[in-house]
């Protein structure tokens, strides 16, 4: 059971984070640009590097840490101590996901936002138990044996 959430339902929740990212990317980006001149909310450039940015610094651990959790071949490939630190950096990443789902939703009324936000807090805390049990058990694996007396 262990090995199934380990290897197949946590790559399988990252890639649905991803696609959840990409589907809404989508959708923003075709709502059309003369939606936002009438409120006067157009960001500013630096608004849209930061997005971007935040963005890419939550895609680049998820992708990587489902081939990390999902692939033999590249979790073999990978030197512990790396996939350590990766899977660290995913760990935390999705802490602060799950974080501002909860605090978004307890912030507003209940709703169907408030379905999406428990989802979301379920997943990424799954996610990040799964990263923090591979990281204990890589970093156990790297401490050397206890001499014999």
């Amino acid at each position: 059971m262990k090995r199934l959430l380990i290897h197949g339902v946590a790559p399988v929740l990252l890639c649905l984070q991803v696609a959840y990212l990409g589907f809404f990317g989508l959708l923003f980006a075709l709502s059309g640009h003369g939606s936002a001149e009438i409120d006067h909310t157009d960001p500013s450039p630096v608004a849209h590097a930061l997005f971007d940015g935040l963005l890419l610094a939550f895609v680049l651990p998820a992708v990587g840490g489902a081939a990390l959790l999902g692939s033999e071949a590249v979790r073999a490939r990978v030197p512990g101590g790396a996939r350590a630190a990766w899977l660290a950096v995913l760990g935390v990443t999705e802490i602060v996901v799950a974080v501002s789902f909860a605090t978004t939703a307890l912030r507003e009324s209940p709703g169907p936002d408030s379905l999406v936000a428990v989802v979301a807090v379920a997943a990424c805390a799954v996610i990040a138990l799964v990263c923090a049990g591979e990281v204990r058990g890589t970093l156990r694996a790297a401490r050397p044996a206890p001499p014999l007396a």
